[in-house]
């Protein structure tokens, strides 16, 4: 799989829609008039990304996988498994993440055409078939989701960031992340509930908002 620079053939009808049907969203999309979904291409790269960056903040991610990539030269699942795991701890990888990124080793050594399979599965198949690769949740998934299949329409509604930046767009007079877990879903349901089929473009526009510069995985 190639890797993708160009825009998503989706993204121009998505701004357009999103700003029309979402007054708040149609502010962020203009004060970010720049950028736009970007892919790496390689879905393998996508999903140990996003497992080392679990629970730790960007800035963490990025220094460990530098560390990391380093370490093994080519990021390919043949060649991070004969890594001792010594070496990815000095990298910066715990144990249970170590565990982690060698079973998306197994998982892609077993099955290499699962990347070009991806494609032609839906949301809830991609997800589903995820989450029996140790360390990968419904949050990883949902990254991969995202930005290895750059999929129209997924909402991270347990991303810290996306929760964050619905509280300071949509309800900045209050304390959004200190409600409980169900009342912030009923509320990021009714917000992303106004984005049709573009709740990605929708969550890429709110991670901009809060200048943390592009995302991606």
């Amino acid at each position: 799989m190639a890797e993708q620079t160009e825009k998503p053939e989706w993204w121009d009808q998505a701004k357009k829609e999103l700003s029309e049907a979402d007054p708040v969203m149609a502010q962020i999309i203009r004060a970010n008039p720049e950028g736009f979904l970007a892919t790496r291409g390689n879905p393998f790269e996508t999903l140990l990304r996003s497992v080392i960056g679990q629970q730790i903040s960007v800035k963490a991610a990025a220094n460990i996988w530098e560390r990391f990539a380093k370490a093994c030269k080519e990021i390919k699942p043949e060649i991070i498994t004969r890594k001792h795991r010594r070496t990815l701890r000095t990298a910066g990888l715990s144990e249970r993440k170590i565990e982690y990124v060698f079973d998306i080793c197994r998982f892609f050594l077993e099955n290499p055409d699962a990347a070009d399979g991806f494609q032609h599965r839906s949301n809830e198949e991609v997800i589903k078939e995820l989450c029996t690769i140790k360390g990968v949740g419904p949050w990883t998934a949902e990254m991969f989701l995202i930005f290895a299949l750059r999929r129209p329409d997924v909402a991270p509604m347990l991303d810290y960031g996306f929760i964050k930046a619905v509280g300071q767009a949509y309800f900045p007079e209050i304390a959004f992340e200190e409600w409980s877990a169900a009342d912030r879903k009923e509320e990021m349901s009714s917000v992303i509930a106004k984005w049709g089929p573009w709740k990605t473009a929708g969550t890429w526009y709110l991670w901009r908002s809060l200048n943390n510069g592009p995302m991606q995985y």
